[in-house]
């Protein structure tokens, strides 16, 4: 996200974020981008696809406040970033890459666990 932020500044020439909502990247600049950004995010959406093994066992092991925490405000910051981000920053990458979210979110959450599952089994 870092070196997407970074080409986001050499195209638009500011960090300001309302700023960056009204430039316009060139769609396969937003490509590159919207990536970047979702890769940022799904790690803190834990149940993408496995995307952050740790999550799992940190709610599992920690006491009860702490695991309310995680799943009150933290995992939920992923999906917010995503929604509030790149979505209105890269509406070009977001139709595009449309048919990519519903694969990793539906098929990935569905197949992860069957797949580790058969792993652990071996």
């Amino acid at each position: 996200m870092l070196l997407a932020i970074m080409a986001m500044y050499w195209q638009a020439g500011t960090t300001d974020i309302p700023m960056l909502m009204k430039a316009n990247f060139p769609p396969a600049m937003q490509t590159w981008l919207w990536l970047a950004f979702f890769a940022s995010f799904a790690v803190k959406m834990a149940d993408v696809a496995g995307a952050h093994l740790a999550a799992r066992r940190a709610r599992s092991r920690r006491p009860t406040a702490g695991s309310v925490i995680l799943a009150a405000i933290l995992l939920k910051m992923g999906g917010y970033g995503f929604l509030r981000f790149s979505l209105p920053m890269f509406p070009h990458a977001s139709m595009d890459l449309a048919p990519l979210i519903f694969t990793l979110l539906g098929g990935g959450d569905h197949l992860y666990p069957r797949w580790s599952r058969w792993c652990r089994r071996t």
